[in-house]
């Protein structure tokens, strides 16, 4: 169901209680179901003690791309993305929760023609632990109709960037740190809420650890940094059933692919963003246990691939502290 000002774990029973005079039994359950998903999702936050997590599984094949100009254009081969991202949220207490995403990428080129610029490269795919995020949520606000969580994140990078195909490779070898504002909002009694993110992401420096590959060019470079926008809104038809449309935007500011480029040489000026609309599926299989599956399509772009990325998520949600004091307890 959708979460209120009142559903953090730590609140579920006095608010099944105070549902129970108002509400029909196919809502009461329909909330207990869901709680598992919503319980992180957006401005929402953890009840203490309380831990959240999900492992997912993402696909994108296509032969598409948005160019500069933001134009979708046919490229002579096709781009397979595979990826597995296992999330996991501590409550620490009612207001803040901890987080980690830990990805496994794997990239490839297929079926490449020889008007690849890389059709005679030896090695076209790239697999293997991605930039790992560390997460912190600090709710702010938590009144009756809206609740306000700052969103703070990081990531760090796990290898080397590999330039090229630059597609290929599974980390961006730069750091990143997110400022996210988060507001939400529940509608209850009707079984609808929203969430809207608005963000900033300060991109760390990319330090060529080779320039000799390059002529001795140092080709470090630091990339622009990004506005982030994510839209979410929900609703609940049926016992354990919830529909979502979100949206998700990412702008990216200018910035030179070479930061010291040598006397007389001309430096390219680039940047990049894209655009989703992601209709969701949610499916509760357990008090404890949800099924997501997810079509994040790609609205528009630039210099990112287009197509449909689909995905399938299960998330899992425990009352840690509870359960071990429980098992410690004669």
């Amino acid at each position: 169901m959708i979460p209120s000002p009142r559903t953090s774990h730590s609140r579920l029973a006095f608010l099944l209680q105070k549902l129970t005079s108002c509400a029909t039994p196919l809502l009461i359950t329909a909330l207990t179901v869901l709680l598992p998903q919503m319980a992180a999702a957006g401005a929402w936050t953890l009840g203490k003690g309380h831990v959240w997590s999900k492992i997912t599984y993402m696909s994108l094949s296509t032969n598409e791309q948005y160019d500069n100009d933001g134009n979708v254009g046919e490229i002579p081969a096709r781009y397979k993305s595979q990826q597995v991202y296992f999330d996991v949220y501590y409550g620490l207490n009612d207001r803040i929760d901890i987080g980690v995403k830990i990805p496994y990428i794997s990239n490839e080129f297929v079926d490449v023609s020889p008007e690849h610029p890389f059709y005679g490269a030896a090695d076209k795919k790239d697999s293997g632990i991605g930039d790992i995020r560390g997460v912190a949520k600090i709710n702010l606000v938590n009144s009756a109709d809206l609740v306000g969580t700052l969103k703070l994140e990081f990531k760090a990078p796990m290898g080397e960037y590999r330039e090229v195909p630059e597609a290929l490779s599974i980390t961006g070898g730069q750091w990143d740190f997110d400022v996210v504002a988060q507001l939400g909002r529940s509608f209850w009694p009707v079984p609808v809420y929203g969430n809207v993110d608005l963000g900033y992401r300060l991109r760390g420096e990319y330090a060529d650890s080779n320039p000799s590959d390059a002529g001795g060019v140092d080709r470090t470079y630091t990339p622009g940094a990004e506005f982030v926008f994510n839209a979410e809104a929900g609703y609940s038809p049926m016992d354990k059933l919830l529909v979502a449309l979100k949206y998700e935007s990412i702008i990216g500011a200018e910035y030179d692919t070479i930061n010291n480029p040598p006397a007389g040489s001309q430096v390219e000026t680039l940047n990049q963003s894209v655009s989703y609309l992601a209709p969701t599926v949610l499916v509760g299989l357990h008090p404890n246990v949800s099924l997501e599956a997810q079509a994040r399509m790609t609205v528009n772009g630039n210099r990112y691939f287009a197509g449909p990325t689909y995905g399938v998520g299960l998330s899992f949600t425990a009352a840690l502290i509870e359960q071990l004091v429980r098992q410690g307890t004669p």
